[in-house]
């Protein structure tokens, strides 16, 4: 019996010196980590190896993850694509001396939630993405283009070099102040919608954007460019419901392609920042 309770002894001894020097270990390395270098040189490596520029305020270390503040992502341009307050990071340094640059992404961000993982070498790149619960209203993009879009978004995206493929969910959409050559649109919410989309090269394929609402069913398919001002090419059916179709009449008059199931059609072309709508 006395030999167990020494064997206990020991262990727990062992355990708690164990305990020890990795808190030791963690504090050497918090207190010794070249963080700004560490900084610039991951912005560096997105820079040089992406089309997108990342910068942040500072990077500080919580137990084993790099975290980082105020993280900013945005186009060669300067456009800001992406913002995060707080953002944790996990990186394979062995990947960097190896000339590859892997790493793994839990930020809070719009409200939500975003999962990244990213590979990029001399030859290849590889990008996922899994979203859940961000909040549409809040992203720049949107507000910087006038759009007044309410709802939450999730779902993932995959792509390996210029090609991906992705599924979006959005609940409770809904946008307001929406004008059609000079017609003022109704409010319009959506319980639910879908969106299939497909990436080859710079060009952004709409297979299926599904949204249903009370009032009104909206189907788009079609493409982006997403460089020359990301131009427009996109094909638009709605169906309204009976009370919407009557107060909006002089508008729908304008849609003169409907068909069996009543959905009205019309093409969008222009470009992201300016569309033109093909009554």
């Amino acid at each position: 019996m006395s030999k167990h309770i020494a064997n206990r002894k020991l262990i727990v001894r062992i355990l708690l010196y164990t305990a020890y020097f990795l808190a030791a270990f963690l504090l050497f390395l918090y207190l010794n980590l070249p963080l700004d270098g560490i900084r610039s040189r991951l912005e560096h490596e997105v820079h040089s190896r992406t089309p997108l520029e990342l910068s942040m305020s500072r990077l500080s270390v919580e137990l084993c993850d790099l975290v980082m503040h105020e993280v900013v992502i945005s186009d060669k341009t300067g456009k800001v694509l992406f913002e995060s307050p707080k953002a944790r990071l996990g990186i394979s340094f062995l990947g960097l001396i190896r000339g590859v640059f892997s790493a793994k992404i839990d930020a809070e961000a719009y409200g939500g939630g975003l999962f990244i993982k990213l590979r990029s070498g001399k030859d290849f790149k590889t990008f996922y993405v899994d979203a859940d619960g961000l909040d549409i209203g809040s992203y720049r993009m949107l507000k910087d283009l006038g759009m007044q879009i309410t709802g939450e978004v999730g779902g993932n995206f995959d792509m390996t070099g210029e090609n991906g493929r992705g599924r979006l969910w959005l609940k409770g959409l809904g946008w307001r102040g929406l004008k059609i050559k000079g017609f003022s649109v109704p409010d319009i919410d959506f319980e639910q919608a879908w969106l299939d989309a497909e990436m080859k090269g710079s060009r952004l394929f709409i297979k299926k954007l599904q949204a249903d609402g009370k009032d009104i069913k909206v189907r788009i398919s079609g493409d982006i460019a997403l460089r020359q001002n990301g131009q427009l090419n996109l094909s638009v059916m709605l169906k309204p419901s009976e009370p919407i179709a009557r107060e909006h009449a002089g508008l729908l008059s304008l849609l003169k392609k409907r068909d069996s199931e009543g959905f009205y059609r019309f093409d969008i072309g222009g470009t992201l920042d300016a569309p033109a709508p093909r009554l």
